[in-house]
């Protein structure tokens, strides 16, 4: 566990620093080439930390798919921005509140033993993932 906090501790604050280039990126790819950002270079970074985030978690803490997938349209939803400054530390908060939610709700009283997490993010993320893709079609 030593080791987790330690790793993230490190390559959580190195990933808020991409939050400027994300927000260049928003604009399109021709105009933050035109404002001198290195798109191979920028896209390069933010696929390879979030692969290497995305890695670590799974390896401590198991594929809870669902968090990952729906948490940040959750987080865009409520704040109703686009800002990545506001968005990266909103989807950082509200996933760990949803996965603490999920845990408590697989050890309440009344199951034999406990339901794997899985299962509930899997109910809770779910229908917000059906959601976004139905939202999309409509647009």
């Amino acid at each position: 566990m030593i080791l987790f906090v330690l790793l993230m501790c490190f390559l959580l604050p190195l990933s808020m620093l991409l939050v400027k280039p994300m927000n260049i990126l928003l604009l399109g790819n021709e105009y933050a080439t035109n404002l001198g950002l290195n798109l191979r270079r920028v896209q390069t970074l933010i696929i390879v930390s979030s692969g290497i985030l995305v890695a670590i978690v799974t390896a401590y803490c198991g594929p809870i798919m669902f968090i990952g997938m729906s948490v940040p349209h959750l987080a865009r939803g409520i704040f109703r921005k686009s800002d990545h400054r506001v968005l990266m530390p909103a989807t950082m908060l509200l996933g760990a509140l949803l996965a603490l939610f999920c845990n408590l709700i697989a050890r309440l009283p009344g199951f034999e033993g406990a339901l794997p997490v899985n299962s509930v993010t899997a109910l809770i993320g779910a229908p917000i993932v059906a959601w976004v893709l139905m939202k999309r079609d409509r647009s």
